[in-house]
């Protein structure tokens, strides 16, 4: 394709992004280098009462990394929390493998890869509930554009929240499925290595697989640079479904927006009816989300969408009628702590960003559905008696977007291609002076590196279908322009 015409079809594309998801349109014409925009990502304010607020979630932190890497690990990876917290949400809990989702390690912490002798480990707070099938894992992770499967076909629409412990057998699973001979002898032999080396981890800690997906991430996440940039700074995932559920333990006890959301029935009617049709929360008549939590599925590793009914939460199969859950403390409080039900985004986004004034650093969609989160919260609670901590949402920063931009790409037979994270493990690390190229980068220039991708779903969401323009652009294409220093 010519220059002209991969041009011409980016540039349709941002207008019209522009046009139907204004929120992200200032974002295109950002003159700020990655690094000054990682700098202002730290640079917010907040009140005592958040402040204060946000002390149970960095004590919950800093007990699930003890949990997993014991009493000493807080200190010798370098937990250390800013007096404001701002945490990237955009991350799925699986291993390291999607483009976008390892740049916004770098995007949202860019300040910790500075030679420094001692970094800050980098925490992101991951969602669990997706499946293995999810658009950036596909059940598996990928090495030079080809599949390499850790699930089977079976367990695709389990949720990672409720997956067991297991071994991750990757090269077993790619031979019984054919898929192994897509791969040469030497990719082979990296994925026998790279089985054994994830294997050998020590998941002794463990009690599912959330916590191993944190084990693993720790493990690799060092293996994406080479010597020369430096120490790596820790990176730690926790799931949002596992922090959150330790949270409401501690306050559904208490008065607060929160448990009045959840135990106050005309709070909590007002809720579901101003936050219906948000991306992330309910559309009954579809049936897409549930009310506030999600419920275990009897002996499988999956879930169960509930709605209001009186003061009981129904699962919206009906043969699971019994498993309904009464709206007071003590049974809410007592599933969560045995796990039968966990927080489901509104909760969890109500609970880290509305009510404890965490900046969340985003992905492209949460950016968007976020702000339209925020305002439907502010028009929930003006006239109530919590109308005082619509001041401290109104200062929540929702325009923190670290994901859907891609960093990392190198030349195969001279032409530019994005690397997943095994194409750097199999074929070399990231050298300083790369990731000092990259962090100089303007961040206008690198998001229009991933329009393509990005139309897909805010076309899907956001674009009436007869507008929709049908791009062939990949961002290997667009990368050539802006990352020709390769």
């Amino acid at each position: 394709m010519l220059k002209r015409d991969l041009l011409n079809q980016r540039d349709k594309i941002i207008t019209q992004l522009k046009e139907y998801v204004p929120l992200i349109a200032p974002f295109f014409d950002l003159d700020m280098s990655i690094r000054e925009y990682s700098k202002w990502l730290a640079e917010f304010e907040i009140d005592r009462v958040q402040e204060d607020r946000q002390r149970l979630i960095k004590e919950i932190i800093t007990n699930k990394v003890i949990k997993l890497w014991g009493e000493e690990a807080p200190e010798s990876m370098g937990l250390r929390f800013d007096k404001r917290l701002a945490f990237n949400i955009a991350d799925h809990h699986q291993i390291l493998s999607h483009p976008f989702l390892l740049s916004s390690n770098l995007i949202s912490s860019a300040d910790k890869y500075s030679n420094k002798a001692d970094p800050s480990a980098i925490v992101v707070i991951s969602s669990g509930d997706v499946p293995p099938n999810n658009y950036f894992s596909k059940g598996g992770f990928f090495l030079h554009g080809k599949k390499v499967p850790l699930f089977s076909v079976s367990e695709r629409e389990s949720t990672s929240y409720y997956i067991p412990k297991r071994d991750f057998g990757f090269v077993r699973r790619a031979r019984n499925s054919e898929l192994w001979k897509n791969f040469d002898a030497n990719e082979q032999k990296f994925l026998e290595g790279e089985q054994q080396k994830i294997n050998s981890l020590d998941f002794s800690r463990c009690e599912n697989y959330i916590d191993q997906i944190s084990i693993v991430v720790k493990g690799l996440w060092p293996r994406i640079f080479d010597r020369t940039v430096g120490k790596i700074p820790e990176l730690i995932y926790i799931t949002q479904e596992e922090l959150i559920t330790e949270c409401l333990i501690n306050i559904l006890n208490e008065k607060n927006i929160i448990s009045d959301t959840l135990f106050d029935p005309k709070l909590r009617e007002n809720v579901l009816e101003n936050f219906r049709g948000n991306v992330i929360t309910w559309r009954e008549g579809e049936q897409k989300g549930t009310h506030f939590f999600w419920r275990k599925y009897p002996g499988q590793p999956r879930s169960l969408r509930m709605y209001v009914e009186g003061d009981f939460l129904v699962p919206v199969d009906r043969r699971f009628a019994s498993l309904k859950v009464r709206l007071n403390s003590g049974e809410i409080i007592g599933l969560l702590k045995t796990r039968e039900i966990y927080p489901s985004l509104f909760t969890i986004f109500s609970v880290l960003n509305t009510y404890a004034g965490v900046r969340p650093l985003t992905g492209y969609g949460s950016a968007v559905y976020l702000e339209l989160f925020k305002q439907a919260w502010i028009k929930t609670l003006t006239g109530t008696i919590y109308e005082k901590e619509n001041e401290r949402i109104a200062q929540v920063d929702t325009t923190g977007m670290v994901a859907g931009l891609v960093l990392f790409y190198r030349k195969y037979q001279e032409k530019l291609r994005t690397l997943y994270a095994h194409d750097i493990f199999c074929d070399g690390a990231i050298t300083k002076d790369y990731l000092d190229m990259v962090m100089n980068m303007r961040f206008s220039d690198v998001i229009k590196v991933g329009v393509a991708e990005m139309y897909e779903y805010y076309a899907n969401k956001y674009i009436p279908v007869k507008k929709r323009l049908r791009p062939n652009i990949s961002f290997d294409d667009l990368a050539s322009f802006y990352f020709d220093w390769i």
